[in-house]
């Protein structure tokens, strides 16, 4: 397995681990729901970096109902995320639930895209 690829599975994992942890605020406290919050944010801005060449090809060639959701599905992701970090750095408590709740589905939708796409390729 290339390095890329070991890089974007401990991310990726790292990232759904920090989700779980950050769904249990209660039991953890808000000072770790912050730093966790924070490593989160490093480690979206990480594989987002690692998926440039995703960035780089939307405009660009043919799109079909299954790269246009897609990309709709990723694009809605980003900017719930933002939306999730600025409520909960100003401490906006009722929409930092509301876009949370949507990040959740959004990501759980987001990995299932991709876990077709990665089960796909494991088969071949």
């Amino acid at each position: 397995m290339r390095i890329k690829k070991v890089c974007k599975l401990c991310i990726d994992i790292g990232m759904l681990v920090i989700s779980f942890l950050l769904m249990a605020s209660e039991r953890t406290g808000i000072i770790l729901h912050m730093f966790l919050g924070a490593a989160l944010f490093v480690l979206a801005v990480a594989h987002n970096i690692l998926n440039l060449s995703w960035w780089a090809g939307i405009g660009k060639g043919t799109y079909n109902r299954t790269r246009s959701g897609r990309t709709v599905l990723n694009i809605l992701l980003l900017i719930d995320f933002l939306l999730v970090m600025i409520s909960g750095i100003l401490y906006a408590v009722g929409v930092h639930r509301i876009t949370a709740l949507l990040f959740l589905i959004l990501t759980i939708l987001h990995i299932r895209v991709h876990w077709k796409k990665f089960s796909a390729k494991q088969q071949n």
